[in-house]
C-alpha cells in the first residue's frame, strides 16, 4: 500500500507543477484565421473553481501525503489509511475550491459597480497643461462617453497638453495620471 501512497503523492506534484507551467486555461491558437476570435462566436466560459487539474493535484497530493503518513507512523490497517487519506484530499480540494470561488473568482471586474476597476490603467490625452503643483485637465473615452476630469502626475512631473497618459487612480474629482511614455518604458 505505501507505494500506491508514494505515486500519488508524486503524480500529485508532478501534475500540480505542470498546471503552474503551463497554466489551466485552454490554450490559445498561434497560427491563421483562428487567432482572433469571430465577431459572432460565444465568450469563452469563466473560469471555474470546481472540478480542474490544480484541485486534482491537490487532491493527489494529499492524499498520497496522508496516506503514507498514517500508514507509516500508526498500526491503522490499509483500508482505514485510504479512507483517512481519502478524507483528507477530499477536504483539502474542497477548501482549496472554496477559497476560490470566495476569494480569487469575485466575478468581472468590468461588471463591478466600483467605477475604479474600469478606470485604471485607461488611456487618456491632455486637454489643459498639468503643472508640478497644479493640476490640470484629461479627457478619455469611456462606455461610449466623453469625460473631462482635473488631473496631476503621480511622479509631480508636468505634462504638457496632447499628450497620452494612463489613468492610476481617481481621488476626490481628480485622476492622477501618468506619461504613456514611463509607463511604455516599464513594458
Amino acid at each position: 500500500m505505501p507505494p500506491l501512497f508514494l505515486a500519488s503523492l508524486i503524480l500529485g506534484l508532478l501534475v500540480g507543477v505542470f498546471a503552474m507551467l503551463h497554466g489551466v486555461e485552454r490554450p490559445a491558437p498561434t497560427t491563421g484565421a483562428a487567432v482572433l476570435p469571430r465577431a459572432d462566436a460565444p465568450p469563452p466560459p469563466p473560469p471555474s473553481a470546481r472540478l480542474n487539474l490544480p484541485m486534482l493535484a491537490g487532491f493527489a497530493t494529499i492524499f498520497g501525503a496522508t496516506g503514507y503518513l498514517v500508514l507509516r507512523y500508526s498500526s491503522l490497517s490499509s483500508l482505514a489509511a485510504v479512507v483517512i487519506a481519502a478524507v483528507a484530499g477530499a477536504l483539502g480540494a474542497g477548501g482549496a475550491v472554496l477559497l476560490v470561488a470566495k476569494w480569487a473568482l469575485r466575478g468581472d471586474p468590468l461588471e463591478s459597480d466600483d467605477p475604479h476597476h474600469l478606470i485604471q490603467g485607461h488611456p487618456a490625452r491632455v486637454t489643459a497643461p498639468i503643472g508640478a503643483d497644479t493640476p490640470g485637465e484629461i479627457t478619455f473615452e469611456l462606455q461610449g462617453g466623453r469625460h473631462v476630469v482635473r488631473a496631476r502626475s503621480i511622479d509631480g512631473a508636468p505634462v504638457a497638453v496632447g499628450d497620452e497618459v494612463v489613468i492610476e487612480r481617481i481621488e476626490n474629482d481628480v485622476a492622477y495620471v501618468e506619461s504613456w511614455s514611463v509607463v511604455e518604458g516599464r513594458i
